[in-house]
Parts: structure tokens; sequence; C-alpha cells
């Protein structure tokens, strides 16, 4: 997914564990994070959480993007700071339009 957004003009960094995520936002501050919910060490739920109390991810735009139904996310994710939801098994194109109507 990393590359496909690069192709499309985004300035990409990637992580493997909700961890590692929280430690990429030291040293760069994301206008937009697109977490996996079943992450190893801390779930995208958790890591969602962790960024809406850091001041300088706060801000940014967050995307539940995962293998989960939407119906199985929507209630948590709401909770836990999510913007938005897209499923894994959509083409890029359809990230990339939901980027575009969340970003202001």
């Amino acid at each position: 997914m990393s590359a496909a957004l690069e192709s499309d003009g985004f300035d990409t960094r990637f992580a493997l564990s909700g961890v590692d995520a929280l430690h990429a936002v030291d040293g760069w501050v994301p206008h937009i994070v697109i977490l996996d919910i079943t992450m190893p060490e801390h779930d995208g739920y958790a890591t969602a959480r962790v960024l809406r109390r850091v001041a300088r991810t706060r801000d940014a735009v967050i995307i539940a993007f995962t293998a989960l139904g939407e119906e199985t996310v929507r209630t948590e994710g709401m909770h836990s700071g999510f913007d938005g939801y897209c499923q894994k098994g959509n083409p890029p194109a359809a990230l990339v339009r939901l980027i575009g109507r969340l970003v202001h």
C-alpha cells in the first residue's frame, strides 16, 4: 500500500506494528495515518488512541485499513479516534478517494 500511495504522490513511511508506528512519529509528523486493526504489540485501536493523545499527531487524519468488516470496526473505531474506514482488498484508488474526502 505504501508503494501505491507513493506512486500517487504521497510521502509515506510504514511500520510493522503499533509500537513501531508510535516510534515512527517521534521523528516525523504525518498528516494522515493508515492503521490496520490487527497489528502486533498494539492493535490499531490502541495505537489510534495514543496518537490522539500525542500533540504532534492529535489532528492527523486516522484511517482504519483492515480486513475486518466496517460494522465490526465502526463503534470501537469511533471511540479510538478513527476518521475513516477502508476495507483491505479494495484497489488503492478507493483509499486515495477516501483520503481526498477526509483531508480538507
